[in-house]
């Protein structure tokens, strides 16, 4: 797709597809509306331009016809989507640590940010837009709710915050202010505001371990905002991500980087390497990081690396570290 110089991009594609698949909505009448390809969607997705994007949700808004979308979109359960800066978020201790995950994360790889504002009376989160003053309504709402929504689960208590504002009119105003149980104002930013021991109530879903065993999902996230990296570098990325869900085949990552299977052989080729280095590459990098940084055994190491069996695995782990698995991992306690 032709894009305009020196205008941030942002990327769509799975989860683009199934919010449009959970609305009941048609992928190609949204993109047509929005003026977009019809195949902007396909397989790993595309990187639209700014303006693009603020279309396509224009268009999202338009199809659904629904006065109360962004209710129902920042409440569809993110989990199904397996986003690790969702997880990330879930596994901190409260809500103000999750803020400060999130915003780190949004901050490094796209257009958005969310800033987390500490004061002795509230603690302020404000969604923006870091190249342009202004928010597509039913994006910035989405986002407060999913945000509120975050927190109502992982505490599981009805938190009200103390003000909620969004950057435009809203169609049925009472059903939001009826849901965030507080005044929802209009003014220039997305935010909402809580108070300091909401801010600070402890989530249930905490879990340090947890946060710990997506960081190299969060890692594949912020690494593809980056447009030089070569193709090892992206098939390992991927693998990162699919081979805890069990998918460990070429034509699954050539679906994901949105080539055929051929082009991908070729292109690893052509650097010097193959599908099998790669594989053990990644297979070797999350063998380590599972085992450094979780008390997972082998035999559960061996399942989310996408062995047949935990013997192939400790096969395959001693001929990277000429140890077993848990004299490797005894040993990085030891250094530690």
């Amino acid at each position: 797709m032709r894009q305009l110089p020196d205008q941030p991009t942002v990327h769509v594609g799975k989860v683009w597809r199934l919010l449009l698949a959970d609305l009941g909505l048609d992928t190609i009448t949204v993109l047509r509306r929005a003026g977009l390809p019809t195949g902007l969607l396909d397989g790993a997705g595309s990187r639209i331009t700014l303006d693009e994007f603020y279309s396509l949700w224009e268009s999202l808004a338009a199809e659904a016809q629904s006065p109360t979308l962004p209710l129902k979109l920042g409440r569809i359960e993110a989990s199904e989507y397996f986003d690790p800066a969702f997880f990330a978020a879930m596994c901190a201790p409260n809500m103000t640590v999750a803020g400060q995950r999130l915003g780190e994360f949004k901050r490094m790889v796209g257009a958005f940010s969310l800033d987390v504002d500490v004061h002795p009376d509230a603690t302020r989160f404000t969604y923006r837009c870091k190249y342009r003053p202004d928010l597509p309504v039913a994006m910035a709402a989405t986002e407060v709710v999913f945000l509120v929504n975050l927190l109502r689960r992982a505490t599981r208590h009805r938190v009200v915050p103390r003000a909620v504002c969004l950057p435009g009119p809203l169609q049925d105003k009472a059903a939001f202010e009826d849901w965030f149980g507080c005044p929802v104002d209009h003014g220039h930013s997305a935010s909402f505001s809580l108070d300091p021991i909401d801010a600070m109530r402890p989530f249930l879903t905490h879990d340090n371990q947890m946060w710990t065993a997506f960081e190299p999902g969060l890692r594949r996230r912020m690494d593809d905002a980056r447009e030089d990296l070569s193709t090892r570098a992206r098939v390992e990325n991927a693998l990162l991500e699919l081979l805890p869900s069990g998918r460990t085949q070429i034509d699954d990552v050539a679906g994901e980087l949105a080539v055929s299977r051929r082009s991908l052989q070729r292109r690893l080729s052509e650097e010097g390497t193959s599908w099998l280095d790669v594989l053990n590459s990644a297979r070797m990098r999350l063998a380590k990081h599972y085992l450094k940084n979780t008390n997972l055994g082998a035999a559960e190491v061996s399942f989310l690396l996408g062995f047949e069996d935990p013997n192939s695995f400790f096969r395959a782990f001693r001929r990277w570290t000429d140890a077993t698995p848990e004299a490797w991992r005894a040993a990085q306690r030891v250094r530690a």
